[in-house]
């Protein structure tokens, strides 16, 4: 029994096969197993030991785009000729197209009863069958439930005076409406049904386009005209292009209508955009935000188009290195090793500071993110199988594909994590040593503060230095009862048992703790 698997595409091949009766029986069941029908097969008359010529009329099945997809269908054919070594040539392919014509949708009501008019009526009694008329004919008071679509009025009427067994007993008054508003005349241009799906597709890349566009607006109205009028110019491009968009999907619709519509809702995302811009928690940030979704939503859909050109059993063992960010994320001690990097530039280990477990989930996080970089390899093959680049599985491209995903997984992990909790110790040390409050890192706040002895100074235990009480110090965190204060003047640490001392913060260094 063929198998019947998910496809998006169909192309019908005639392929000519020479071999034996065994190969064609090889080639036989090789179609079978995809689920691929033969429509004609012409030749024959071979053996186990002749050789004769056949062609096969065969419709191939597959996922993936109309874009590039005959070529597509030519190698997918092809891989069963090399997987079986069969002397088989691919003389014509062709798509099949069967898209069908967005009907119409009517709906089926019983109009309400009118009186002859043989007599001069009230006038409420005159109110009242026009109200009611009008409202069986645009609100729906009175529809029956059937659906008909239909390409004109006297197309749809027949259809809903048809009866369907099973159904209910039809009126003896029925007639068909449209949507509320929408006339009953059909226009001439009707689109067809999955090409509007695929439109509808291009209208909400646009849109996210525009709020996209909208923000980045937002960021750069403070610093002038100069610095946002080419977003500007993107948002004005965009509306004619969402116009062609529109009226491809929706060919009924005039010109000018598309017009207003599509800069209605230009208008709309681009205020969207620019309330992002505003509501963003720093300043010139509100594009990146939307920019973060944007790529990972790319990257997911890259997958899910691999995952669905291959089989669960194939895609496997490309997924399962993505459990080691995630064990990061889970395991929080697992993501300190950013806190070594950073407490480095002072001179201190991680047992030196204790970080909440708050900030270490947070920073595990940060580093599972950095580490999937990795995936976006993986979401190109996928986007390259979809569009048929990428049939053929050859060691040649499985090597490049591991080499791109170990570099990236190695540049997530430096640039996502490590280098840049080295630069932020970096920065930490240099705005200390400019007397500046470094800026918090993760569960880490340097502060400045005063640090008074309890008791003799001589007999608090110092690790590291000279304690001097009038110096102002900038504590780094604690750990065990143990407090960690860096002298920026001399640019060493010092570790001092806290219950000797009594710490006094401050907003800023003060100028002396005298």
């Amino acid at each position: 029994m063929a198998r019947r698997a998910r496809f998006d595409q169909r192309a019908v091949a005639l392929v000519e096969l020479r071999g034996s009766r065994i190969e064609y029986e090889m080639f036989d069941e090789a179609l079978a197993e995809r689920g691929w029908p033969v429509l004609e097969k012409r030749g024959g008359g071979a053996s186990e030991v002749t050789v004769r010529r056949i062609w096969y009329t065969i419709e191939a099945r597959f996922p993936g785009s109309a874009m590039n997809a005959v070529r597509g269908a030519r190698e997918r054919i092809e891989v069963i000729s090399d997987e079986l070594q069969l002397d088989l040539n691919v003389e014509v392919v062709d798509l099949v197209v069967r898209d069908p014509v967005d009907r119409p949708d009517w709906f089926v009501y019983d109009r309400p009863e009118a009186h002859p008019h043989t007599v001069q009526l009230p006038r409420a009694r005159r109110w009242a069958e026009r109200w009611n008329g009008w409202r069986a004919k645009n609100l729906g008071s009175r529809d029956t439930g059937r659906l008909v679509t239909a390409t004109s009025t006297s197309a749809a009427q027949h259809l809903a005076t048809r009866p369907l067994p099973g159904t209910r007993p039809l009126p003896r008054r029925t007639a068909v409406r449209r949507h509320a508003g929408t006339p009953h005349r059909v226009p001439t241009g009707l689109g067809t049904r999955r090409k509007a799906g695929r439109q509808l597709i291009w209208l909400l890349a646009l849109m996210v386009a525009l709020v996209w566009a909208g923000a980045r607006i937002g960021d750069r109205w403070s610093q002038g005209l100069g610095s946002w009028w080419g977003f500007g110019l993107f948002v004005c491009a965009l509306v004619p292009a969402g116009v062609v968009v529109l009226r491809k999907g929706l060919p009924e619709l005039s010109p000018t209508a598309a017009t207003i519509a599509v800069t209605a809702i230009a208008a709309f995302c681009v205020g969207v955009g620019l309330n992002a811009a505003r509501t963003a928690s720093e300043a010139g940030q509100g594009s990146r935000g939307i920019t973060y979704l944007i790529a990972g939503y790319v990257v997911f859909n890259g997958i899910r188009l691999l995952v669905r050109q291959w089989t669960w059993q194939r895609t496997a063992p490309w997924l399962l290195p993505a459990l080691l960010p995630i064990f990061f994320g889970l395991v929080p001690a697992a993501g300190l090793g950013l806190h070594t990097f950073y407490l480095d530039a002072f001179g201190l280990d991680l047992e030196d500071v204790e970080v909440p477990k708050a900030y270490q989930i947070a920073v595990s996080l940060k580093l599972m993110a950095s580490m999937s970089v990795w995936l976006v390899a993986l979401s190109l093959l996928g986007y390259m199988k979809h569009f048929h680049r990428y049939i053929k599985d050859r060691w040649m491209g499985t090597t490049v594909l591991v080499f791109v995903t170990f570099l990236l997984l190695v540049i997530g992990t430096l640039d996502g994590g490590v280098l840049p909790a080295g630069r932020a110790g970096e920065e930490a040390v240099a705005a200390a040593k400019a007397g500046r409050t470094p800026r918090p890192y993760y569960g880490v706040e340097p502060q400045w503060v005063c640090a008074r002895p309890i008791g003799e100074t001589a007999g608090i235990p110092v690790d590291g230095g000279e304690f001097v009480p009038s110096r102002p110090y900038l504590k780094v965190g604690d750990a065990s009862g143990t407090v960690v204060l860096w002298d920026a003047g001399h640019e060493q640490a010092l570790k001092l048992p806290m219950g000797k001392l009594r710490i006094v913060p401050s907003d800023k260094r003060p100028s002396s703790c005298a």
